[in-house]
């Protein structure tokens, strides 16, 4: 059965909640019906006239990207321009086309946390270079009866519950009585429609974050037993995981730059690699930053690191570089950057087969079978 375009954009932000791309940023649907349904969806980099021919010609109905369809507001849609014309085409052929950018970037299962794992670097424990700000937590409150505890706990726990610092499943529970009384159109799962009833039942709260509020939520009503399940949410004045732009890594061992420099060949697919090497011969805290880099340079500095692996570093980069000591590796802008790609097809495709929903999910032919 085919999906709604509004389906999968909640979905895509499960992952990259639109709430988190940068001030200006143009993210989500960017042209389309959020109620069309699709059954085909492509995910490309970008949204440019290979990425758009090939969505129609395998009929695709959605086309996901990274980057904008539409980095700026349009005046006009002229057909004698590429833009205009591509934009033309897209509309005359019903093409949805959504965007998950800068929200995308920033967050913690993001680009740059999909390029270090695609680099098989240590990414577990790797710390944010530049901090755009914390996600906020909340106190989740339910109750269950006894003896479904440990099923509705993991669940949640799953989804992204009780997760304070390294430790996964924090929960408290006490025990006490629930009341309640079935109505005439219930389907108790205990007790009799029009009878008050009296349940052994447990308390239990945990700390969720915000942005898999939605997420933790369903899964909690889906594996609670009850018809309607009773939950309370708490503000709390607490920060959770920093989210922002780049990451940065320690390694077991170092690297020497003819190391990194073919473990970038090997797993970005490159023939051809820019480098400043910065006198060193060693590299062990390692700085990523998936597209383009320069802007993080000062913040590699500051937290340690030896080099900066992205792309798109400019010669005024460099000379910064050179004045702080820190080396580089230009792997270019569109190859840090597919990794994302790659993992937003695998992503959509595992959350639409775990929601019973049918949609092939493609990858654009010039990603390569490579990166799958």
């Amino acid at each position: 059965m085919p999906v709604a375009v509004k389906k999968v954009a909640s979905i895509l932000e499960e992952l990259a909640p639109v709430s988190a791309a940068l001030p200006g940023d143009s993210v989500g649907l960017q042209l389309g019906n959020p109620d069309a349904e699709v059954a085909k969806i492509l995910v490309a980099l970008d949204p440019d006239q290979a990425a758009v021919e090939e969505a129609i010609s395998i009929g695709a109905a959605l086309l996901v990207t990274h980057h904008p369809f539409f980095y700026h507001k349009l005046s006009s849609i002229n057909e004698s321009f590429p833009e205009g014309a591509l934009v033309a085409k897209a509309i005359r052929n019903k093409l949805n086309i959504y965007s998950a950018h800068t929200n995308y970037d920033i967050v913690p299962q993001g680009v740059t946390f999909q390029l270090a794992k695609t680099l098989r670097l240590p990414v577990e424990n790797a710390e944010v270079l530049e901090v755009i700000d914390h996600d906020r937590l909340l106190k989740l409150v339910f109750f269950v009866p006894v003896g479904h505890e440990d099923d509705v706990r993991e669940a949640i726990s799953a989804a992204g519950a009780g997760h304070i610092g390294s430790y996964s499943h924090c929960t408290f529970q006490i025990r006490g009585t629930g009341t309640f009384m079935p109505g005439e159109k219930t389907d108790p799962y205990i007790g009799e429609r029009g009878q008050l009833e009296k349940v052994d039942e447990l308390r239990l709260e945990t700390v969720i974050p915000v942005s898999r509020r939605s997420e933790i939520i369903e899964k909690l009503t889906n594996a609670h037993p009850y018809e309607e399940v009773a939950y309370d949410l708490y503000p709390l004045d607490l920060e959770s995981k920093a989210y922002g732009l780049g990451l940065v890594l320690e390694t077991d061992e170092p690297f020497s730059m003819q190391q990194l420099l073919q473990l970038c060949r090997d797993r970005l697919d490159l023939n051809i690699l820019r480098h400043w090497p910065a006198g060193k011969n060693l590299f062990k805290r390692i700085a990523l930053c998936g597209g383009s880099g320069g802007s993080l340079i000062g913040h590699a500095f500051q937290k340690k690191a030896d080099i900066l692996i992205s792309g798109d570093f400019r010669y005024h980069d460099l000379k910064q570089a050179e004045g702080l000591g820190l080396a580089l590796i230009d792997a270019g802008h569109d190859a840090t950057e597919r990794p994302g790609v790659v993992y937003l097809r695998q992503y959509l495709e595992k959350k639409l087969t775990a929601d019973g929903l049918e949609a092939e999910v493609c990858l654009q032919t010039s990603v390569g079978a490579k990166w799958i």
